[in-house]
């Protein structure tokens, strides 16, 4: 009415009137009441109601990205996090971070002679091969396409190649081992038919500190640094006393990373890890070197040779009927800092052999009695855990389902459209 008009005006009727009089125009010729001033001062309103909306739309878009990225669906949160208007910072290097390791690594597999020979579900959801300007092999054949177009190299191959089974007519492992001029060693392997569920193997692999109950010649494993992204977003140590001769010990340091692939071509959980580049403090009178803000430690002990890692890459597939087994495949590469004279074949064979034996048969037993020991304990009282487990049991029963999270998407986009719409009819 015109006494609700003339009320909103002077300032004198309840606060949320109050606020749309402080939009109207002081500069507006229209006489008060009028169709023209009421015109603008709706479309006022309408602009400050989408300027709100979207302001609360981006803020939905971080707030997502950053639960897809707890889930380690980091494909998914890149994809979120473009959608946002206003991004923090932080959160963006994040995931550039995250996507820019799975890259290095999924490109690292793309001539794993056994992923060609590994087949998934695969998934009806396609997804971009660049999040956030980074380019990112998001199915196999986009690595290999991308591998293909690598000038190849015409010298002298030093590989060693060793197959054996870890149980008779059971497990087998396949691995490859290559040394480089610069020193530098790599290592392709592929495990089928694990018979240890994938979610149990993921717990294993992610408690770094619990690593010496199932490996052998484990000095120390721990966790340097726990970053907040997610549990698998860590900085790791591991320091190992293998029987090499003339070798007091080895010492590696690696960021690690891990990927819920499942609703992609990969169809796979992946873990990836790259060595940290420590980074000198911009005061120079600090001399302390840090990575994502952590100092870097001291040596672990003196005498032991530190490892580089360049790359470390593992898939993991649920198989079987209900996910009780698993197919891993992986690839490694760095610098051992051991000469190649200290490690002959023999050596090697003896040694990966026993250490893959040691680890299955430490596994399996962990398995049976899984509830009972520190993983079981570990992974009963986790939320992280629950979900990969879910996540591998939905996908073993076909019911990962992709385009229904794009359908949730877009529902998710008309709801908002509607209360977009309403907002400006109810005004």
């Amino acid at each position: 009415s015109d006494k609700w008009l003339a009320g909103l005006v002077a300032g004198k009727e309840q606060s949320t009137s109050s606020s749309l009089a402080a939009e109207v125009p002081t500069s507006s010729s229209a006489p008060v009441g009028s169709d023209k001033w009421l015109a603008g001062l709706v479309a006022g309103k309408e602009q400050s109601t989408s300027s709100s909306l979207a302001a609360e739309g981006s803020t939905t878009h971080v707030a997502r990205a950053r639960e897809l990225l707890q889930e380690l669906r980091v494909f998914e949160a890149a994809l979120e996090l473009e959608k946002a208007q206003e991004v923090d910072p932080e959160l963006r290097e994040s995931i550039e971070l995250q996507l820019q390791t799975l890259s290095e690594a999924l490109g690292g597999l793309a001539d794993h002679p056994g992923l060609e020979k590994q087949t998934t579900a695969g998934s009806s959801r396609s997804f971009p091969n660049e999040f956030m300007g980074v380019s990112v092999p998001s199915t196999p054949a986009s690595a290999r396409s991308a591998a293909g177009s690598r000038s190849n190299t015409s010298r002298k191959r030093d590989v060693l190649d060793i197959e054996f089974e870890l149980e008779e007519k059971g497990a087998s492992v396949e691995i490859r081992i290559e040394f480089y001029p610069d020193g530098k060693v790599s290592a392709d392997w592929i495990v089928r038919d694990l018979p240890i569920p994938l979610h149990y193997i993921l717990c294993m692999v992610n408690e770094i500190d619990l690593l010496g109950e199932v490996a052998p010649y484990i000095a120390n494993a721990e966790v340097l640094k726990e970053f907040p992204t997610n549990k698998a977003d860590r900085l790791i140590r591991v320091v190992s006393k293998p029987p090499i001769p003339f070798v007091t010990g080895l010492e590696a340091v690696a960021q690690r990373f891990g990927f819920d692939l499942l609703d992609t071509e990969w169809g796979a959980f992946a873990l990836a890890e790259l060595g940290p580049e420590w980074s000198k403090a911009k005061d120079a009178n600090n001399a302390q070197e840090s990575w994502r803000g952590f100092a870097r430690p001291p040596p672990y002990q003196r005498g032991l040779k530190e490892v580089q890692v360049e790359r470390v890459v593992a898939l993991g597939y649920p198989t079987g009927p209900s996910g009780e087994k698993t197919t891993a495949m992986g690839s490694a590469k760095g610098d051992l800092n051991v000469p190649r004279s200290l490690l002959p074949d023999s050596i090697l064979h003896w040694l990966v052999k026993m250490i893959a034996r040691i680890i299955y048969s430490r596994a399996i037993e962990k398995m049976q009695q899984f509830e009972g020991t520190e993983f079981g304990k570990r992974l009963r009282n986790s939320s992280f855990y629950a979900r990969l487990q879910q996540r591998c049991r939905d996908y073993s029963r076909g019911e990962l389902n992709p385009s229904k999270a794009v359908n949730e998407s877009s529902s998710a986009g008309s709801i908002a459209g509607a209360a977009s719409v309403s907002g400006k009819a109810s005004l």
